[in-house]
């Protein structure tokens, strides 16, 4: 049996198995399918678009770009071998047919056009794997790998556009770092992080912490 494609099934699905305590949540999920399925299309007609999930886990993000990434090359990279084993077992057909590569640190001979960023298994030298006009998605809050992030593009002279996306109960969950933006994408992620201020301050005007995962 292999995982669904549906971001919400897929999440139910990756639930109920050992190790899940820590999967993305069900907004990253949906918001994975979309910006991945996004960029794949982008990518269509063109060379091989290439993709990193780093921190797979139990494996729930890799699934979710597996069905969504379209012909992708995928590359896990998890240190932990339990993990790699249990995505390796909860992926089983899906991830042989598609030829996933699994590896516990980044490769350095790749560059990569989409960068799911879901654990710590990046130092700040490895956002050197980004492709000129990569996209990376972060799931969660993860602020000091953000930051250093940041400070590479911003060393490297790198334009980019970033916003946030929260869930309405204003739990946590994912934002996205675009290089080399488009002048249309730079409106519309300053438009995004002004929205996810408004209700972020509406959020703790009325008693709601924000920014935290909930169960």
């Amino acid at each position: 049996m292999i995982p669904p494609s549906d971001p919400l099934k897929l999440h139910a699905w990756f639930k109920a198995r050992p190790g899940s305590d820590q999967i993305a949540s069900p907004f990253a999920l949906e918001g994975l399918a979309w910006w991945v399925s996004r960029q794949a299309w982008r990518h269509s007609g063109s060379r091989k678009f290439t993709v990193c999930d780093v921190g797979s886990g139990i494996g729930a993000t890799l699934a979710c770009l597996c069905w969504w990434a379209g012909y992708a090359e995928i590359v896990s990279v998890e240190s932990d071998p339990w993990c790699q084993e249990r995505a390796r077992e909860n992926l089983n057909h899906l991830g042989n047919a598609l030829g996933v590569l699994y590896y516990d640190k980044i490769p350095a001979y790749m560059g990569f056009d989409f960068v799911l960023l879901d654990g710590p298994q990046i130092q700040p030298s490895d956002w050197a794997c980004l492709a000129p006009h990569a996209t990376v998605f972060v799931e969660g809050g993860r602020r000091n790998q953000r930051r250093d992030l940041a400070r590479y593009l911003k060393s490297t002279n790198r334009v980019f556009c970033w916003a946030a996306w929260k869930p309405i109960d204003r739990s946590k969950g994912f934002s996205i770092y675009k290089l080399h933006p488009s002048a249309w994408e730079r409106m519309w992620f300053a438009g995004v992080r002004l929205r996810e201020w408004w209700r972020d301050l509406w959020a703790r005007l009325h008693g709601v912490t924000v920014g935290k995962r909930r169960a």
